[in-house]
């Protein structure tokens, strides 16, 4: 009777034990799933899959190894990442059971590429992040964005309009307007676009600005405008929550182009959109006076010579560091407020006049003020 006891309760036991494990790994395939080829290098093995597993935020590639060798992987942003709020920080790695102490890895704003080492004994490689993005519906890859933004590029758009490329993979919001464009602000979720009117004329170039604003804590958002077969403008966000504003100038011709330069870069990064008063100000004392005559045109060629050489680098970390952007407006707001002086200049004369005065006028602000302040200091100390 004891034997028949035992024999069934040892029966039981290895039925809940079969079930259990059945159990587990049933959950754990709910959440780990097969993904496409990423972009790699290898050597000394064979890829033979990838899988990500939303469970521990892990991408496992599955290797063939045959001897020693090693592994470039180019991993999207939009699939695994490794932040401490908008920061980077180290993805945790192990080849077989091993954790990796160190490895070589590249980092752009779409992508991390890390190079890693392995032994003939490892068979696995696991990538341990913070956060991924795929899902049972395969997202937007950044080599898909790109690829879709050739074939937009490639296409003709109607009356030579702008267009605003949207791609993503969560909920966002967009805000758009231009110079010849009545503000627009839209919601969607996924992929989408909008064609606008930005129609630059003769002493004018036509201007756009355009925000897009991530609803989701995972997710990304990517924004594009092209026009005439060329990228104007792009940005893109895998933050929290994260938002992304471009601006820029829309499609002139070569002589406008070459006379009256690009936007206002410092200026722009400044006051945060082309569309602000003070850009505004500076863009039609150019167009509207300077390139009306002779000696403005002259002026104006000479000075983007020396402008575009730097500016984009101040505008860059204006962008970066608000404390620094504060600065810079402190310093350049006044020399804005008495360039409107330029807006009586019609002729060539009035410009060479009225220039001089304004050169001598921003001397005596920047170097006269602040020299007399400082002997002054010095006399009382």
């Amino acid at each position: 009777m004891s034997l028949i006891y035992r024999n069934n309760t040892m029966h039981i036991f290895y039925s809940i034990l079969v079930l259990f494990t059945a159990g587990l790994f049933s959950i754990s395939g709910a959440f780990a799933e097969e993904i496409d080829d990423l972009d790699y290098e290898i050597t000394g093995a064979k890829v033979t899959g990838f899988e990500l597993d939303s469970t521990d935020k892990s991408l496992t590639i599955s290797l063939d190894v045959r001897a020693r060798g090693e592994i470039t992987v180019i991993l999207p942003r939009d699939l695994i990442d490794a932040k401490q709020g908008s920061e980077d920080i180290p993805f945790e790695i192990r080849v077989g059971f091993r954790t990796v102490d160190s490895y070589d890895e590249v980092i752009t704003l779409r992508d991390r590429t890390v190079t890693l080492p392995f032994t003939r004994s490892n068979y696995d490689v696991t990538i341990f992040g913070t956060q991924i993005y795929q899902s049972s519906t395969t997202p937007t890859s950044v080599q898909s964005i790109d690829e879709m933004i050739k074939t937009e590029l490639n296409s003709n758009i109607l009356n030579d309009d702008a267009k605003l490329l949207i791609y993503s993979n969560t909920d966002w919001t967009v805000a758009l307007q231009s110079s010849t464009f009545d503000y627009l602000e839209i919601s969607g979720q996924g992929n989408d676009d909008i064609t606008f009117d930005c129609i630059s004329t003769l002493n004018r170039a036509g201007v756009f600005g355009a925000k897009i604003n991530k609803m989701t804590q995972d997710g990304f958002a990517h924004i594009v405008v092209i026009q005439n077969h060329e990228i104007l403008s792009q940005g893109m966000t895998d933050e929290e929550f994260g938002d992304v504003l471009i601006n820029g100038n829309c499609f002139t011709d070569n002589t406008i182009d070459s006379i009256g330069g690009g936007g206002c870069l410092i200026a722009t990064a400044t006051y945060g959109s082309e569309m602000a008063t003070q850009v505004q100000q500076l863009r039609e004392i150019r167009d509207n006076q300077l390139l009306n005559t002779v000696a403005g045109t002259g002026f104006i060629k000479s000075f983007n010579h020396i402008y575009y050489s730097f500016s984009p680098y101040i505008a860059d970390y204006e962008r970066e560091n608000p404390t620094f952007r504060e600065a810079v407006k402190l310093f350049i707001t006044p020399m804005i407020s008495s360039l409107s002086i330029m807006s009586m200049a019609e002729s060539d004369s009035e410009v060479l006049g009225l220039g001089i005065s304004l050169i001598l006028l921003n001397v005596v602000m920047y170097v006269g003020i602040p020299v007399v302040a400082i002997i002054g200091i010095k006399k009382k100390f």
